[in-house]
């Protein structure tokens, strides 16, 4: 009774996270929802439920999809479906769901702490190492999950250590020599194409086929419209509750609708649902919304309006720094070109940006 009790609280949990998560009504939404299903169940629940429950941990997820297409959303509902055991004793669960998902942003993390952050590290095996600390990979029970978002940039030496820990279930912490053990699940996620990635060897075969028993590939918010042009309108609806009252959302949302219909309605929504989003934001705000491509067609005037107020000095070291990063990734249309460009880490660009 304890099993199926938890079972059915799973199954629940996993119902109302995926629909949370992937809300669309096109038949790509419907099959994104059912890879988040068979990730958590696999595709044949009554062999879950006599036992394979007790050994999801040992299969990794990839999810892979363009940026803004809700990669984090989608690991996240699997993460937080994962079989927690009810314990008939003190009739709890063994641990609360909400604490089973742990994200790791790879990207924003500096390379010279991504060990340490991944791994654990002890006190006194680097300059600043004051004390013992466990790292994301330091799991306590085989419900909870790491999610490494951006797995694509792991530098190679990261890469073996993590090989290691997804084929052994082992690791060490950084200046330690004692073997710790990790019971949960991985589940990565990329915007690159991994197949390009591993033929440049940036990113390791090994490592690939340890995550790739389990692929989730996020439709573009391109395709999905492609597929139902009416899509727009439930996404929109969507995207304005989350942004104002429920009561002139409906409004936005029309409001929205009609502007995109009249002055953008061929744009491919290069940034997905993201884009979407701050598409609505900036119509709420102005009336009006001007996508990447307009922008770079004015690049010019941004550039002239950031020269401007530099020699007005009505900017500090933050903002001019900022909007610098911001007018160059604009040109260049990636953060790796744009760290090119400036002779710098695009993980700095990136992270400034994202402040």
């Amino acid at each position: 009774p304890a099993h199926l009790f938890a079972l059915f609280f799973q199954i629940r949990r996993a119902f109302h996270l995926t629909y949370r998560a992937i809300s669309g009504t096109t038949r790509l939404s419907a099959g994104l929802r059912a890879d988040v299903w068979n990730s958590i169940f696999t595709h044949d629940l009554r062999r879950y439920r006599k036992g394979l429950h007790a050994r999801m941990q040992e299969f990794s997820t990839l999810v892979l999809g363009p940026s803004g297409t809700g990669k984090e959303l989608v690991a996240q509902a699997i993460g937080m479906s994962q079989y927690i055991p009810f314990q008939e004793n003190s009739r709890q669960f063994l641990m609360d769901f909400r604490q089973c998902h742990q994200p790791v942003h790879l990207a924003a993390l500096p390379a010279t702490l991504l060990e340490s952050e991944l791994f654990g590290h002890c006190k006194g095996a680097f300059t600043g190492a004051i004390a013992d600390r466990a790292g994301f990979l330091e799991t306590r029970h085989a419900a909870q999950t790491v999610f490494l978002d951006e797995v694509g940039e792991l530098p190679p030496e990261v890469q073996v250590k993590l090989l290691r820990v997804l084929q052994s279930r082992h690791f060490q912490r950084v200046g330690d020599h004692t073997l710790r053990e990790f019971h949960g699940r991985i589940i990565a996620a990329t915007h690159r194409d991994l197949g390009v990635e591993m033929e440049n060897g940036r990113f390791r075969e090994d490592l690939y086929y340890r995550l790739c028993s389990d692929i989730i590939r996020t439709p573009s918010l391109r395709d999905q419209l492609r597929e139902k042009p009416a899509e727009l309108d439930h996404l929109l609806s969507v995207v304005s509750l989350r942004l104002v009252d429920r009561s002139v959302a409906s409004e936005l949302a029309g409001e929205a609708a009609a502007w995109i219909r009249k002055s953008l309605p061929d744009h491919p929504w290069p940034g997905n649902m993201r884009e979407l989003e701050q598409c609505v934001r900036s119509i709420l705000i102005r009336g009006r919304y001007a996508p990447p491509s307009a922008g770079q067609a004015k690049a010019s005037d941004a550039a002239t309006a950031l020269g401007m107020a530099v020699a007005a000095g009505d900017l500090d070291h933050e903002q001019l720094l900022g909007r610098y990063f911001a007018l160059i990734y604009a040109r260049c249309g990636s953060y790796e070109a744009a760290g090119q460009r400036l002779g710098i880490d695009w993980r700095t660009i990136k992270t400034r940006m994202d402040q």
